[in-house]
């Protein structure tokens, strides 16, 4: 178990006892922030900062708000079917106004492809990072179609420990795993 993380003994109790939304208070108050201290020092050595972050959101914004902090970039956009905007209370938080969300009316590819290609021309840049992470497998598929079609590194928030009776990964064990890198896994389609 991760002993960097305060309060993590705590959030276990209040999960396991059923205790979902202080829980998650706990979790969002206390220990998030160790967690995206411990995940930034794992992993920032692993991309460079800047350029665009595009990001697919579901109903959880720990992953994106993980990615966001690692890669620190110039333009953030958030793609989401979810109109509820539950999260967004967090992203504020933890993110201030450093992003853009593109709101979908669909979650079929030529909505997601079309969103994403609006988006990289309002946002040129030769570095694009696509975080996959969240959001319905659907958009995850349109989404990686056009990372790989684009050029962009493809990005996913994994984790070495997975608390299996709350279905969530152990705070504090989150890894940041390179899907795919255009410029390692082919770069003859990107040499100049």
């Amino acid at each position: 178990m991760n002993q960097t993380i305060p309060y993590l003994n705590e959030w276990l109790e209040l999960s396991r006892s059923g205790r979902f939304d202080k829980a998650q208070e706990i979790y969002f108050e206390k220990l998030f922030a160790s967690v995206i201290d411990v995940f930034k020092a794992s992993n920032e050595h692993l991309l460079s900062k800047g350029g665009v972050l595009f990001s697919i959101l579901g109903y959880s914004p720990e992953p994106i708000i993980l990615t966001a902090k690692t890669v620190e970039p110039d333009a953030h956009i958030i793609f989401t079917t979810n109109k509820k905007n539950e999260g967004a209370d967090y992203l504020e938080k933890y993110l201030g106004s450093d992003y853009e969300t593109v709101y979908l009316q669909e979650d079929n590819f030529d909505q997601i492809y079309k969103a994403l290609k609006e988006q990289l021309i309002l946002n040129p840049t030769s570095q694009i990072v696509l975080d996959i992470t969240g959001g319905k497998k659907s958009m995850v598929a349109s989404a990686a179609i056009f990372g790989k079609d684009y050029g962009c590194k493809i990005l996913y928030v994994d984790f070495k420990e997975y608390i299996k009776d709350l279905r969530k990964p152990l705070p504090g064990s989150e890894i940041l795993n390179i899907v795919y890198d255009p410029f390692k896994n082919q770069p003859e389609l990107f040499q100049k």
